[in-house]
């Protein structure tokens, strides 16, 4: 019988998380499921360690760190299960976190997308998802109640009938992201799909936040350049025309704010090279316009 959930576990020299956040998916209350690790070229000897210590986890191993998009994708292309559970390597799942991300697709074809509820370490709330502002801001919901408008890329449990169906050629998550507004984005290209979202708050992740990539320089120009590219893509003309105030503002706010921390050459730089794209990124946007189901009013309403 086929695996019913592929989790997907992305790695770059996490060893020292991996025995708590393997231990945990193995220990899962639903059983039908299947595990893969894609190790993205780490040399703290992690993928040697998964396959002598958790042997019946499938090993998938990159010759260099493609990034969180492009890695993540190798894992989706081979998972089996009709839904993929993405999942960061600084993670424990509690016993029943899979059975309640079940309990929110059953019976709900178009519910592409289901959010567990994130907490740090010390119980406080990480994430339940994630929303976007108009100005292309993305923020994580803390509040619960709230549908979000997808799930973090940290723990983010997709329909895979869906990915298929929202595919950029060949990725899932946009490759030349490599990290950051990839979840993003992909929730946008879904939503515009009208495939739903929704939340399961009895499914609990722990999660040390940002233990695999600290805030860096390039962490912050990665986040700059793909926001712009995210909202390049995915919003129709009327709702790039109307909100280009709030969007500019945005820009105008972050150059000063990172020129304050002497940091205004990120920020140059990460409009730079989402410019030097803009072609690329064009493409992707007829595309995925021409897609589209979702009216531009509908789509304006999936904004906050």
């Amino acid at each position: 019988m086929e695996p019913r959930i592929s989790v997907v576990v992305l790695n770059w020299n996490g060893k020292p998380f991996l025995q708590d956040c393997l231990s945990s998916i193995l220990s899962q209350s639903y059983s039908h499921f299947e595990v893969i690790l894609v190790d993205n070229g780490s040399v703290d000897h992690s993928a040697e360690y998964v396959k002598e210590t958790f042997p019946g986890i499938k090993v998938i191993r990159n010759e260099k760190n493609l990034g969180f998009a492009a890695g993540n994708n190798r894992g989706i292309v081979a998972a089996k299960g009709d839904f993929v559970f993405i999942l960061n390597n600084d993670t424990t799942l509690d016993k029943d976190c899979l059975l309640e991300l079940m309990k929110a697709v059953e019976g709900k074809h178009k519910t592409g997308m289901v959010s567990p509820k994130m907490l740090y370490m010390d119980g406080r709330i990480d994430t339940l998802g994630l929303r976007i502002r108009r100005s292309g801001l993305a923020e994580d919901i803390k509040t619960e109640g709230k549908i979000p408008l997808c799930p973090c890329g940290g723990a983010a449990f997709y329909r895979k009938r869906m990915l298929e169906d929202i595919r950029l050629g060949k990725d899932h998550y946009d490759s030349d992201y490599f990290i950051y507004y990839e979840d993003v984005d992909l929730g946008l290209r879904a939503r515009s799909r009208q495939w739903k979202s929704a939340s399961a708050p009895k499914a609990i992740v722990h999660h040390h936040h940002g233990a695999t990539m600290k805030m860096s320089d390039k962490s912050i120009y990665l986040g700059i350049r793909n926001r712009l590219w995210t909202i390049h893509k995915n919003y129709p003309l009327p709702a790039l025309i109307l909100y280009s105030p709030l969007i500019f503002g945005l820009q105008v706010a972050v150059f000063f704010k990172y020129l304050f921390k002497g940091k205004a050459g990120l920020v140059i730089n990460a409009w730079q090279d989402a410019h030097k794209k803009r072609f690329v990124m064009k493409d992707k946007r007829r595309l995925i316009q021409r897609k589209r189901e979702l009216t531009s009013r509908d789509f304006r309403r999936l904004l906050a």
